[in-house]
């Protein structure tokens, strides 16, 4: 009976430290990670066929299968290489949107959106149907430009600045695919992506050019206006972004973590 009440007690214990940890996320995060969580789920335990999932546009357009538009994103299978994915994915949209995005919610929406948007419409063109890969790399490639002097500790523990991480996990999700091209096509759609959005965004404004792409209204009406950030929050329009210090404590992962920075 003791040992049943400690386990009891220990069950709710692990229960509050990971409600805790889920009430901590940030919102936009915390919504994404619950989002592909949801739509994995219930395509592994088969509550839902795969084929209602995929980015397949004849039935968005001739079946009105709107959805289609989101779940192609947010559906990928269970496996090892996954998960750590998955925990990848959730430490580089958690950094942006704590640090370059902090207090611009509705910024951080659009960016999603807009690698969205680009990716599903290339998509459109080459008929690729699973863009979560695709949403990983946009992720992955504005946390590096965002500290691409930074160090970081990939595959094996080799070290490299982190402008080269993208490249090194399109080679190396290549190579665990066994030189299957299709399979990284998706990831080729995220990197061009996140490239397009921080031109437009940071690079052609700070050379004196004008914002082609801000934040629609209507995302401000529903994710609100930015606020008042502390001086030393990074932010996605400044200039010294581009070129900031990151740093996570601990080691590194699979697909790349802050180590030690160059110099």
């Amino acid at each position: 009976m003791v040992r049943s009440g400690s386990t009891q007690q220990r069950f709710r214990s692990d229960g509050s430290a990971i409600a805790n940890w889920y009430g901590s996320l940030t919102p936009v995060t915390k919504q994404l990670m619950t989002c592909i969580l949801t739509c994995t789920l219930t395509v592994s335990l088969r509550m839902i066929p795969y084929y209602y999932m995929p980015l397949y546009w004849p039935w968005v357009w001739k079946g009105f299968q709107v959805w289609r538009l989101f779940t192609g994103f947010l559906t990928t299978h269970v496996s090892l290489n996954e998960a750590i994915m998955f925990v990848a994915l959730y430490y580089y949209s958690s950094d942006l949107e704590s640090q370059e995005f902090a207090g611009r919610t509705a910024d951080y929406v659009w960016f999603i959106l807009f690698s969205m948007i680009s990716m599903a419409s290339v998509a459109w063109i080459t008929t690729t149907t699973s863009l979560y890969h695709g949403l990983f790399l946009s992720l992955l490639t504005m946390w590096s430009l965002h500290r691409e002097h930074t160090i970081v500790n990939f595959f094996m523990g080799i070290q490299f600045p982190a402008r080269y991480l993208p490249y090194a996990t399109m080679l190396l999700w290549f190579v665990l695919k066994r030189g299957e091209l299709m399979a990284i096509l998706d990831m080729i759609y995220g990197f061009g992506a996140a490239h397009l959005y921080y031109y437009l965004t940071v690079d052609l404004p700070s050379q004196g050019g004008l914002n082609y792409i801000p934040t629609p209204q209507l995302v401000y009406r529903f994710f609100g206006q930015p606020q008042r950030v502390s001086a030393h929050t990074a932010s996605s329009g400044s200039a010294t972004t581009a070129n900031a210090v990151h740093q996570r404590p601990g080691g590194g992962h699979f697909w790349g973590s802050g180590g030690r920075t160059l110099g």
